[in-house]
């Protein structure tokens, strides 16, 4: 009997020590092991103690691979999206400034952002006057007298007109101004009339903008010279002479057409013998 209960308090003993050791036993960390990243990866083993991964240096390479492709994809995004805003921006610009010209009116003054206004804008640089406002066609704040030609001759590539009545329906100055332009460059002829309006420029404006009438424009001009003259005192410039202006309509034999700015009365006469005065006119 007492050897029994001596074997059964060493077995107890023991068995109490046995758990008790147990029980200090300390989990080991992740890192410890090599769970080392702290995201999962391609062929890795995840910590049984924690979320961490065992991964490869091949693995980790994959990763920051796949990190920087999705970090250029949002980038492009970005850039796409700013390119658009950009876009969209600069029509906004235009639809601004093509409806302040649209709305433009005979006599406002025009200005060298291509804007309008009936009054003086100080802050604004006036470049001319609206005449025709379907058109957008405005006549320049300046003129000058020239001769359309330096030699009678007949434009070949010009529309002849035989009559007054025929003529004003004429409303092709800006091409007739090319026509003329070339043919007197390839032919060496001195056209003075068309050489002046051909470099006239201001601001925001460029030489070739500008061109020299045809009739059916001057009878535009002169149809409104009251308010054109009225805008014109308003910013401090000459009211349009009440004398002939050359147009750029050509006639027969080799002569061209005026118009008089005190009656309206049209007329030919030889393009090289008499100084009329030029007004140059611009389609903004």
């Amino acid at each position: 009997m007492r050897k029994f209960l001596l074997y059964s308090t060493i077995l107890v003993a023991f068995t109490m020590s046995g758990a008790a050791e147990a029980a200090c036993i300390q989990t080991p960390s992740c890192s410890s092991l090599g769970y080392t990243s702290s995201q999962s990866c391609n062929g890795g083993i995840k910590c049984p103690f924690g979320n961490a991964w065992n991964c490869t240096a091949s693995d980790l390479s994959t990763q920051i691979t796949e990190l920087t492709n999705k970090i250029t994809e949002q980038t492009n995004k970005i850039t796409e999206i700013t390119n658009k805003i950009t876009t969209i921006e600069e029509k906004i610009v235009t639809i601004e400034n093509g409806a302040s010209s649209s709305n433009c009116q005979i006599g406002d003054i025009l200005y060298s952002d291509k804007s309008c206004d009936p009054n003086v804008v100080a802050s604004k640089k006036p470049i001319g006057v609206v005449f025709d406002r379907a058109n957008r066609l405005a006549i320049a704040l300046d003129t000058e007298l020239k001769e359309w030609s330096d030699k009678n001759f007949d434009v070949p590539t010009l529309l002849n007109y035989g009559s007054s009545s025929a003529v004003t329906a004429d409303l092709q100055g800006k091409n007739n101004t090319r026509l003329v332009l070339d043919y007197c460059k390839t032919n060496g002829y001195s056209c003075p009339a068309f050489e002046y309006v051909n470099s006239y420029q201001t601001e925001g404006t460029k030489a070739g903008d500008w061109y020299l009438p045809a009739i059916g424009e001057l009878n535009v001009i002169y149809g409104n010279m009251g308010v054109l003259n009225t805008a014109l005192g308003k910013i401090g410039r000459t009211y349009l002479p009440t004398n002939y202006h050359w147009s750029s309509s050509e006639g027969s034999n080799g002569n061209a057409w005026l118009l008089h700015f005190r009656n309206g009365n049209v007329r030919v006469n030889y393009k090289n013998t008499n100084s009329g005065y030029v007004r140059p006119v611009l389609a903004f």
